[in-house]
């Protein structure tokens, strides 16, 4: 390798190093393969912040549990017993949905239920 390759490798590690910090932190086949679906309002999925025939979010396959929740529902083998009124667990632990935009609260219910497998 002569002197001009040797300054020339240098010169691209270099730029490179100081442009990886600039790069998406995505999956890259996903960045560019196929744009990521548009999450539903909830008017349109029909989202009701209560259980329907006992089916609701909790037990949803498209439920995100905020962090702690499965820790507290089914780690200690507590029910929610006492977690009813205004500050009960629809409010105190909304989740998310891979469907519906915005929080979801895990007794809530929409027409995109599947029971979880």
């Amino acid at each position: 390798m002569n002197r001009r390759q040797a300054l020339k490798k240098m010169f691209t590690t270099v730029v490179a190093g100081l442009l990886y910090p600039l790069l998406p932190k995505e999956d890259p086949i996903r960045s560019w393969a196929a744009p990521r679906p548009q999450k539903v309002d909830k008017k349109t999925a029909l989202y009701q912040s209560h259980p329907e025939d006992g089916k609701m979010c909790m037990n949803c396959r498209h439920f995100i549990p905020p962090e702690g929740m499965s820790s507290m529902m089914e780690g200690r083998g507590q029910g929610t017993g006492g977690m009813n009124g205004a500050m009960g667990m629809g409010r105190m632990m909304e989740g998310a949905c891979t469907i519906v935009a915005g929080p979801v609260s895990p007794m809530g219910y929409c027409r995109f239920y599947e029971r979880k497998s």
